[in-house]
């Protein structure tokens, strides 16, 4: 074992000589080997855990970067499919030829006469239009006229009814003016 104190009084550090230097080394020999191996494993070892940290840590974050691009797709995916859905809730498109074209169906299946049709406007609201139809109606009786009124209410397509007057005849037909608008959505 070395005596640090012994090799303190050996060596004075204000007046260092190299040839009392070398003897002083060439004594201690062995320690001087042990105490650089062990010096060069310590910084070694330091190395290693410093190296073995980083890359841990860049590991680390290469696999929260994955997992948020993993969820940012998963996200993205069930935007998709709720667009989807939404889109297929979305009432089914109509033009102004096909609102009056229907409207026309829907008179002929209750008995109801229109003598008289306004052309169809179109207004454009920015995400959708407003399609309005006017036009006279004269049907046989009431139960007739309430139906047709019931059928385009009930339309699978975007339809309300804006106004709508009437008055029975002598013979109990029902004569009435009705407006009628439909939104088509711009999409």
């Amino acid at each position: 074992m070395v005596d640090f104190n012994q090799l303190n009084s050996q060596m004075d550090l204000k007046n260092l000589d190299v040839n009392q230097l070398s003897k002083i080394i060439n004594d201690h020999q062995n320690t001087v080997i042990k105490s650089v191996l062990i010096i060069g494993s310590l910084i070694g070892a330091v190395v290693m855990f410093n190296d073995h940290n980083a890359k841990e840590a860049a590991i680390r974050v290469q696999m929260t970067q994955a997992q948020q691009k993993i969820d940012a797709l998963k996200t993205r995916d069930d935007s998709i499919k709720a667009l989807a859905t939404f889109k297929t809730s979305m009432p089914k498109k109509i033009n102004e030829f096909e609102l009056i074209t229907l409207i026309s169906n829907y008179a002929k299946s209750y008995h109801i006469n229109i003598p008289s049709l306004s052309p169809a406007e179109s207004e454009d609201k920015g995400l959708y239009d407003i399609i309005n139809v006017k036009f006279n109606g004269l049907a046989d009786n009431f139960k007739d006229m309430v139906l047709f009124l019931r059928k385009i209410e009930k339309s699978e397509f975007p339809l309300r009814i804006d106004s709508w007057a009437g008055q029975p005849d002598q013979n109990g037909a029902i004569a009435f003016e009705i407006t009628i608008s439909a939104v088509l959505i711009h999409s």
